[in-house]
């Protein structure tokens, strides 16, 4: 009996040894495993707008814009002060790049005797609609930049880039109760900036 018993704990002590060496060389199994294998994924985002090779980009887990900024090729007209630099990305996440509202100047007529020459090179160069505030005081929410829709009641910093994203993905608004469909403009903030707002020249 007392044999049998001592081979039984023979049998204990090899299997307590068998699993600490388990444990020392194959931590696979091991909390700290995991928590490394999910430290070192990567994430991947989408960047399009004014760049020259929309597509997939590959980051480090703890990701800013960017950096994701720095292995696309922009555009010359990238505009780039509507965006936050700094902030963090996450997986799966879009990234648009906005184009500058560029504002193309009508060429100048010279003086000429010929009257009917004059106003037919007026004609040719029609009026273009000129950007930023009108001359009622009203700001253009098609073509105001970061600046001039943080003056509107109502929107700060983070709603105007807002603004800017929606009109760069959906283009120019046709009108501008449209700036209720902006994601945190509801009726009673559109009221607050409806007298300050305007679509056209």
């Amino acid at each position: 009996m007392e044999r049998k018993l001592r081979y039984a704990w023979w049998v204990v002590l090899v299997g307590l040894v068998v699993v600490a060496i388990w444990k020392l060389f194959l931590p696979h199994g091991t909390s700290a495993y995991v928590q490394k294998t999910d430290v070192s994924r990567e994430i991947v985002v989408y960047v399009t707008g004014a760049v020259e090779k929309p597509g997939l980009v590959r980051l480090e887990p703890d990701a800013r814009v960017d950096d994701a900024l720095k292995q696309v090729s922009l555009l010359p007209e990238a505009n780039l002060e509507s965006m936050n630099p700094a902030e963090k990305l996450k997986d799966g996440q879009k990234v648009t790049v906005p184009f500058k509202v560029v504002v193309p100047q009508a060429p100048a007529v010279s003086g000429t005797n010929n009257a009917g020459t004059a106003s037919s090179a007026s004609k040719a160069a029609a009026p273009i609609p000129v950007a930023i505030p009108v001359s009622d005081g009203k700001i253009n929410i098609n073509t105001a930049g970061l600046a001039e829709l943080d003056k509107l009641s109502g929107v700060g910093p983070a709603l105007a880039e807002r603004i800017i994203k929606y009109r760069t993905e959906h283009g120019p608004f046709a009108r501008a109760e449209d700036l209720e469909n902006v994601s945190g403009i509801g009726p009673k903030t559109y009221e607050k900036m409806a007298s300050q707002v305007t679509v056209g020249p």
